[in-house]
């Protein structure tokens, strides 16, 4: 039999001081070589048609009904009149569209503070749902690990869905809940802790759907601040400070119930809300445009509409001339010389013009 010799040879380099260089056989098995970032030039921000000033999509969904297209007599995906409420069909249709347009996702959070993370070339989108419903993330009971069971034709079963299909696709949402969370009593606190422990964030839909415009500031105060409540119970220190205006009232800054929305002290405790969604009907500004106001943020509403009225077919359309197309780098801004007097808040970060 033969024998083989094992020799470890430790090379010292008077170079480097006398240190010890590392043999292949002394280094993490696991640790793997950390590539450099390639620097872009001016012709790769051309040719990815690179602009950060551009506007950014957050679609505004309701309901997903386990449907077919087919099954509803209204156009399209629309289960309602008004588009509120949409087929499972429908909804990964929309998936699928955004993703092949070149769409990742990215926290609504995220985009409030100006920290869009997408790859060079992409463009971020953002989606919300309204309402708490059952079909959002409908629980069908527990595993034998006593985790729940989510049923895979609602919305957070066809988003777990895709987040396998395109790993690169950045699955995420924001949920935001009324009182009744999502209508799953039992499932309350495991259903919002499963969100936020797998990349999805809850937010405040207010207590009981409230129309603002019709209530008084006491009133206010209560509906937002018991949903905030609420959530201290059960994720405390994990949802999002966003609030998603039912009925998108009131529907201007200067109403005055909006500073009962944004601050206040309920039940002995004070809350804080960053941002309110409207209903809306178009893209929002970039995070770094003059014209970005964190405080007042536009939705589209995710419904067919033959591509007028600010459908998901028009809304498109409308972003293919001005949408934000990303550098891959999170801490820079990269901008068109042409549109750089849109410049807003830089958050600090390096500004780049090509």
């Amino acid at each position: 039999m033969k024998k083989f010799l094992i020799i470890t040879l430790i090379v010292l380099i008077t170079g480097c001081g006398g240190k010890k260089v590392e043999t292949e056989t002394e280094k993490e098995p696991d640790k793997q070589p950390v590539e450099e970032k390639k620097e872009l030039t001016l012709e790769d921000y051309k040719n990815n048609k690179v602009n950060e000033l551009g506007e950014v999509p957050i679609m505004m969904y309701h309901g997903i009904h386990n449907k077919k297209n087919s099954d509803t007599e209204y156009t399209g995906g629309n289960v309602d009149k008004d588009g509120y409420q949409r087929t499972a069909e429908a909804f990964r249709n929309d998936l699928e569209f955004y993703y092949k347009e070149g769409y990742r996702m990215i926290r609504l959070t995220d985009y409030v503070d100006g920290n869009v993370d997408v790859e060079l070339g992409k463009s971020p989108i953002i989606l919300t749902f309204d309402d708490g419903l059952e079909n959002s993330i409908k629980v069908t009971g527990l595993d034998s690990n006593g985790e729940i069971i989510i049923d895979p034709n609602s919305a957070v079963g066809i988003l777990e869905e895709f987040k396998k299909k395109y790993p690169d696709y950045n699955v995420t949402a924001t949920f935001f809940i009324n009182g009744g969370i999502f209508g799953q009593e039992k499932y309350n606190e495991k259903i919002l802790n499963w969100l936020v422990d797998h990349g999805y964030d809850v937010g405040n839909h207010t207590n009981t759907h409230v129309n603002f415009s019709t209530v008084n500031a006491a009133r206010s105060e209560e509906e937002v601040g018991k949903v905030y409540k609420i959530l201290d119970q059960i994720i405390p220190g994990k949802y999002v400070n966003i609030v998603a205006l039912p009925f998108g009232s009131p529907y201007d800054l200067d109403h005055s119930n909006m500073p009962h929305i944004f601050s206040a002290t309920y039940d002995g405790k004070t809350y804080e809300t960053k941002s309110a969604l409207r209903v809306g009907w178009k893209s929002e500004s970039s995070p770094f445009s003059s014209d970005f106001n964190p405080k007042f943020l536009k939705r589209i509403r995710a419904y067919d509409n033959n591509g007028v009225e600010f459908d998901i077919e028009m809304n498109f359309k409308l972003l293919s001339n001005n949408r934000y197309i990303s550098d891959g780098d999170k801490d820079t801004i990269v901008v068109p010389t042409t549109s750089k007097d849109k410049l807003g808040n830089t958050y600090n970060k390096k500004v780049i013009e090509y």
